[in-house]
């Protein structure tokens, strides 16, 4: 198979939420790094070809050494790259060292380690339709918006949904958007976001609630007890 599809894996962040010393990425979950059981369906998977990683410019080596003590025995070529300040940042740099034959791209986040080769295969047959394709789920919970101290209306949830990643675009559409992204000062922590300010059409799939993202506590106790039950 060509290179045609390259994954960009977000690992740039700090975890300060996480209120652990160690950077929620790297903590341990069933005895593997969150971003090691991350990677596993990327390396896995048929529909990439290759694999870039935004890391914080401290941990660029100890990333690189983490995943080589995993995946050495992989041919799929990968880099790690230093993530910037804020993940806009980090995908943006990320997306100017793709390989030149590059076609599609799927962004997503480290901290979301319960996708499946299935929903990338299902994502990629959809990009090459659509060009832009993003995975999302229900809203279960009544929706508020709230002002100061007071709720000032409850919205109707039949047309919302909750995004996740990893979201799919056509190369080309995606750096398209970045690019007048910051020309335009345009600030978005969703791709898609980027993709919708240019003004293009982005298609959806539902996909399970578990593609948790594992920001705090509660979510690495939520996920942990998914591994440890072989629920996941």
């Amino acid at each position: 198979m060509e290179a045609l599809s390259t994954a960009i894996v977000t690992a740039a962040g700090s975890g300060t939420r996480m209120g652990s010393e160690i950077k929620k990425q790297y903590l341990p979950l069933g005895g593997i790094p969150i971003m090691i059981r991350t990677l596993q369906t990327f390396f896995a998977s048929e529909v990439i070809d290759s694999i870039i990683v935004t890391a914080p410019e401290d941990d660029v080596s100890y990333c690189e050494d983490m995943i080589r003590q995993y995946f050495d025995d992989s041919d799929k070529p990968w880099l790690v790259i230093a993530g910037g300040a804020e993940r806009q940042d980090s995908v943006f740099a990320a997306l100017q060292q793709c390989p030149p034959s590059v076609q599609y791209v799927f962004i997503h986040d480290a901290v979301r380690p319960f996708i499946s080769e299935e929903l990338l295969l299902e994502l990629y047959e959809i990009v090459q339709r659509d060009k832009a394709v993003i995975p999302v789920a229900r809203i279960k919970n009544t929706i508020k918006s709230i002002q100061e101290d007071h709720i000032c209306q409850t919205i109707p949830r039949g047309n919302l949904v909750q995004v996740f990643t990893p979201q799919v675009f056509s190369y080309k559409l995606i750096r398209d958007a970045y690019d007048k992204a910051y020309l335009d000062g345009y600030i978005s922590t969703d791709d898609s976001a980027l993709v919708e300010y240019l003004g293009a059409t982005v298609s959806y799939k539902f996909c399970p609630d578990l593609n948790i993202k594992i920001t705090d506590e509660l979510d690495l106790f939520f996920a942990r007890q998914l591994v440890d039950n072989n629920i996941i």
